[in-house]
């Protein structure tokens, strides 16, 4: 089979080697091997990359966190029924066997160190490129926005690199949930890509001060909710435009700096800092916010056809991409 393989730290450029001809994989007990259609790549593969990000597995590593394809083996303990069934999932990349190749290896079902692990099912009419688009930032979103927020109708929300993976979910989940959206971009391009997914205005962070713009857009209330991958400076400009009682939802920090919130900043207006992560939940737990997702992907609410798709061979290209900050939407990576 072929992989990519990540020998050493640095940029992607640099470190990503293609490999051809190597032994297929075996799963182990508890384990299933999957073909894979289509793999997504984020920011955490270009931060694992670099040895900067807290999951980063040891060398080497075979990139991608998350996968869609059909079971073709299934380890000890696991029902062989699956074979031959569509899955989208996490993949164990922490042990050499992510879904940027041929084949690569899930959790049949269960929690591992806290991190999610458990197959989930890719309805006949998705495609691998849809469903492997799905599962990472849309779980995110969800957890942030559903499950943390407790988001409603009555909701404005602030999504911060609204045209990244994760923000372009939350853009739609949000609106899928009834909410006022407004999203954060950089740059023209970018603010039209927000719009296109059903922003219902777009502050471009470059030519606007995100925190005059968010307040003149409420009549100066504020944001009920801000949705932030981000962090940094566009994170600080967001809290000061979160409203009295608004809750404030860190994802990440693609700036390379975690939102800087001190404690006592909270509390005047009573706002709720949350963290948000789509891991260390039940099988169960997923799989209900996974039925969320595909229903409202089944209505219309959620597109799933605006991810950029790359082929295997260009994964190189792909990755550069989301390094340099250049991505609209969800990276995918297709297989043949």
């Amino acid at each position: 089979m072929r992989r990519w393989v990540v020998k050493s730290f640095g940029e992607p450029k640099d470190v990503w080697t293609l490999q051809d001809h190597v032994e297929s994989l075996e799963p182990g007990p508890g384990q299933v091997k999957v073909k894979v259609e289509a793999c997504g790549l984020g920011l955490p593969d270009v931060l694992m990359s670099r040895d900067n990000y807290p999951l980063t597995p040891p060398l080497p590593f075979t990139p991608s966190q998350e996968a869609a394809g059909v079971v073709i083996a299934t380890g000890e303990g696991v029902d062989e029924a699956l074979i031959g069934t569509r899955v989208v999932g996490p993949t164990l990349f922490q042990a050499q066997a992510g879904g940027l190749a041929d084949e690569c290896l899930m959790r049949a079902t269960g929690i591992d160190d806290g991190v999610l692990s458990g197959l989930l099912p890719i309805p006949d009419e998705m495609n691998g490129v849809e469903a492997a688009g799905l599962y990472v930032p849309y779980q995110t979103a969800w957890v942030a926005l559903v499950r943390r927020a407790k988001i409603t109708k009555d909701d404005v929300v602030l999504v911060l690199g609204a045209s990244g993976s994760s923000g372009n979910a939350a853009v739609q989940l949000a609106k899928a949930k009834g909410a006022r959206v407004i999203a954060v971009a950089g740059g023209p391009q970018k603010a039209a890509f927000c719009k296109s997914i059903g922003a219902d205005e777009v502050i471009d962070r470059k030519q606007q001060d995100i925190t005059e713009a968010a307040l003149e857009l409420t009549d100066g209330k504020g944001v009920s909710i801000v949705f932030d991958p981000v962090g940094g400076k566009a994170a600080r400009a967001a809290f000061k435009a979160t409203a009295f009682e608004g809750r404030f939802v860190v994802i990440g920090y693609a700036s390379g700096d975690w939102a800087r919130i001190a404690l006592e900043e909270t509390v005047l207006k009573n706002i709720s800092l949350l963290g948000a992560m789509p891991v260390g939940f039940t099988a169960d737990e997923v799989l209900a916010t996974h039925q969320d997702l595909i229903k409202h992907w089944q209505e219309g609410a959620i597109d799933l056809s605006n991810s950029q798709v790359f082929d295997f061979d260009d994964a190189l290209t792909a990755v550069t991409h989301i390094a340099d900050g250049k991505v609209e939407g969800k990276v995918i990576v297709q297989l043949n």
